[in-house]
């Protein structure tokens, strides 16, 4: 009994396969697709249509280059991109074979749950999994249109790994997967925004970016950390040798920015003297990252309310905009984050000279034109999606969670012990008591 049934397995496993086959290849195909909805969308001259150049199957996606009727733009065809997107995803569903279904299956027949009447619907759901496709298409233009088509977008959650930092070198560190692949990214050369509400984000990455920098580049790196979240997200960082300074209250980060101002103008003198513009042409190759978490909380604006506190705030906003305006000639780099991104918080100076910016989900669109000039971040899927703009380029990514242990691994051999006050009053006893000064010395003598 149990062995026909097994053939009977054997058998309606393939024919449901030959029935999917039979049914997918029936199907216009994707390329047909995209030409069938240009030419719904009247994207065609004198009755030419787009005409299928070439085709390329990459591990994630799918390319189709098309020649285009003279005329048109790539403009035109952006415009249309949502309607492109539906038009692949129309009813579009496949089934992919689950190896476990073997299991299943003998489960099933164990347990005496075959029923002839519903054979071969339990089959199938045995061995074939459903998979509602939801295809993303990325547009450019060189000449040729360029449509590259993804089965599955970009993953949700993306765990860092070390290969991650395979090929990074002359200031260079991961960023996120865009879809395609993980993209890395050129920093140090210019000021950083980095943007997203509450757990969206931020913060993670924030901490990525500090220890890729400590990972790849140890000995060319010096920050200094204003954390006004009470210490907490930074504080892991405090006691690296790399670490210049630590501020946590509005009243010690004032003492930060302008011992920061004064290094940066002695430079500014030292390039005078030679002749130079940059840092770089002396020949200095560290960079000093200015890492800010909670840049709202230096605003005399929005903390207006602390009339104690109003002068030191002012005097962080100037300091934050003098930073902005001359730093990044001089190794100074900012990395201004934010869950605030208002023209209050990012006054015109600083927007005005970051041209990197990284920004997950935001409670606003108006939030989104101030960071990005341009809405979108409001309607981000996910914790961890950002929108990333460095200069005039424009991705979306997904970017990587690093995890703490991870980040200990790396962090541990850089940090140092720092002597408390009482330590070092202690060191100092000690010394005075070897060398004999400030000692009080007691002699044997006759009266004694």
């Amino acid at each position: 009994m149990i062995f026909e049934v097994v053939s009977s397995s054997v058998v309606g496993g393939v024919f449901l396969a030959t029935k999917i086959k039979q049914k997918g290849s029936s199907k216009m195909q994707d390329h047909e697709k995209i030409i069938s909805v240009a030419d719904a969308c009247n994207l065609k001259r004198g009755g030419s249509s787009i005409r299928l150049h070439r085709k390329t199957k990459e591990e994630r996606f799918t390319e189709y280059v098309y020649q285009i009727p003279h005329g048109l733009s790539f403009k035109k065809f952006e415009e249309h991109i949502h309607e492109f997107e539906d038009g692949l995803n129309i009813k579009k569903r496949e089934y992919i074979f689950n190896p476990r279904g073997v299991k299943m299956l003998w489960s099933y027949l164990k347990n005496g749950e075959y029923n002839q009447q519903t054979f071969r619907s339990d089959l199938h759901h045995m061995f074939f999994d459903k998979n509602d496709m939801a295809k993303k298409i990325k547009m450019n233009f060189d000449g040729m249109l360029h449509f590259k088509v993804f089965d599955k977008w970009i993953p949700i959650n993306i765990e860092f790994e070390e290969t991650f930092l395979e090929g990074c070198e002359s200031w260079v560190i991961p960023l996120g997967d865009n879809g395609e692949k993980m993209l890395k990214w050129k920093i140090g050369r210019e000021h950083m925004a980095i943007a997203g509400g509450t757990r969206q984000g931020k913060t993670q990455f924030l901490k990525m970016v500090i220890t890729s920098l400590l990972r790849l580049y140890p000995d060319d790196v010096k920050f200094s950390f204003i954390d006004l979240k009470g210490g907490v997200s930074m504080n892991r960082f405090k006691d690296l040798k790399q670490t210049h300074a630590f501020a946590d209250e509005v009243t010690d980060a004032v003492g930060v920015l302008d011992n920061i101002y004064a290094e940066m103008k002695e430079l500014e003198a030292r390039c005078r003297e030679n002749g130079v513009e940059t840092a770089a042409e002396l020949g200095l190759t560290q960079k000093h990252f200015i890492v800010i978490d909670e840049a709202a909380e230096l605003s005399p604006i929005i903390k207006k309310n602390r009339s104690d506190e109003i002068k030191i705030r002012q005097q962080c906003e100037m300091r934050l905009s003098e930073i902005a305006r001359l730093g990044a000639g001089f190794n100074y780099i900012l990395l201004f984050a934010t869950q605030y991104p208002t023209a209050d918080v990012m006054n015109k100076d600083i927007k005005s000279n970051i041209n990197q910016v990284v920004c997950f989900k935001l409670r606003s669109g108006r939030q989104s034109q101030t960071v990005l000039d341009k809405w979108g971040a409001e309607k981000l899927e996910n914790p961890g999606r950002a929108l990333v703009i460095d200069g005039v380029t424009n991705h979306k990514v997904q970017v990587p969670l690093m995890d703490n242990k991870y980040i200990d691994s790396v962090i541990t051999p850089h940090i140092v012990i720092k002597p408390r006050k009482d330590d070092e009053n202690e060191s100092i006893s000690e010394e005075g008591a070897a060398s004999g000064k400030h000692t009080l010395v007691i002699e044997e003598t006759e009266l004694s």
